[in-house]
């Protein structure tokens, strides 16, 4: 009776042992902060944060942003993003990291935010044309590549009373022609100075959403 006792201890603390050997060890936490808010031209910070006991662990890092060029940082647990020419307001930072125990979420990512002012943008200027180039100019200016979405053309037109007139009638029969949305247009009258010395000038300028219209 007491072998067999003490072959049943044996054999328990045995399966005991081989399940403590066979148990997955807890997943390390993952987290990334930074982003934030910044202006164009400034550096976007993100670090990313294990937590859990990783100091056995062979940690890699391995990081990609949809804009922005990372300046420093790769293969570290912190990034700096250069944000000089941003194409977005919202960049975001994902990080992936390699030797974690398998099965681990190995991934996390965090969003920052660029403000971008936008601003009116002139776009083409002409003097006296006929009807058939100012249709030209007209559908050049619709077709603008890369122009922010619910943008307006904002028409300034300068010269006489009788002058600003008639080229009002060329650009409106040029968007009747077209049949382009007309609410894309704003034709003002920048005044009876013209840039062009003498004659009618019409500047045609890109406004975005949120930007201020040009003044005379």
């Amino acid at each position: 009776m007491k072998k067999l006792f003490i072959l049943l201890s044996l054999l328990f603390f045995s399966v005991a042992a081989a399940f403590a050997q066979n148990e997955k060890p807890p997943c390390p936490t993952l987290a990334i902060s930074g982003g934030g808010v910044t202006n164009p031209g400034e550096q976007m910070m993100f670090t990313a944060y294990l937590g859990g006991d990783t100091a056995d662990l062979n940690i890699r890092y391995r990081w990609t942003v949809t804009q922005g060029k990372i300046i420093e940082g790769q293969g570290t647990p912190s990034i700096k993003v250069d944000m000089t020419d941003p194409d977005d307001l919202n960049i975001t930072a994902t990080v992936e990291v390699a030797g974690l125990p398998a099965g681990c979420p190995n991934t996390a990512s965090e969003t920052g935010s660029v403000i971008i002012e936008y601003r009116a943008t002139l776009i083409d200027e002409f003097g006296r044309l006929s009807g058939v180039k100012v249709r030209a100019r007209i559908e050049a200016a619709y077709r603008l590549p890369n122009t922010p979405p619910r943008s307006i053309i904002y028409i300034m037109n300068y010269g006489t009373d009788k002058e600003i007139a008639a080229r009002e009638k060329q650009l409106r029969r040029a968007i009747a022609l077209l049949k382009y949305d007309a609410s894309r247009i704003t034709i003002v009258r920048g005044g009876g100075w013209s840039p062009n010395g003498a004659g009618v000038w019409t500047k045609f300028w890109l406004v975005p959403p949120g930007a201020e219209n040009p003044q005379p």
